[in-house]
């Protein structure tokens, strides 16, 4: 009977520290996950991060080159009014001349 009884309390003890290491993983199992999720939340936070600045950092750079480029048409712009005036003056100055030709 003694071995019965043994074999018994053995069997109970190994179900109780099965139990125990069940649990245990279970709480590493979580605390894994916990900590896993906490690294991916930091992770997605800092690509967000250099998401908005790589978008800053081309905004930038597209305003200033769409400032140059208005610079460029600004000054040609200007050039070329000043031809179509210079040529204006000159149909002006002709027109004076037929003017005077015609009255004298």
């Amino acid at each position: 009977m003694v071995d019965i009884s043994e074999t018994i309390g053995e069997i109970r003890q190994a179900e109780s520290d099965a139990d125990s290491i069940i649990e245990d993983a279970n709480k590493k199992s979580t605390e894994m996950i916990q900590e896993a999720r906490l690294k991916v939340e930091e992770d997605v936070e800092k690509a967000k991060e250099e998401a908005q600045d790589e978008v800053k950092h081309i905004l930038l750079a597209k305003e200033e080159e769409a400032g140059k480029e208005a610079t460029i048409i600004t000054n040609q712009s200007e050039s070329d009014l000043k031809d179509s005036l210079r040529g204006s003056q000159n149909k002006i100055d002709d027109a004076a001349d037929v003017i005077i030709e015609t009255v004298l």
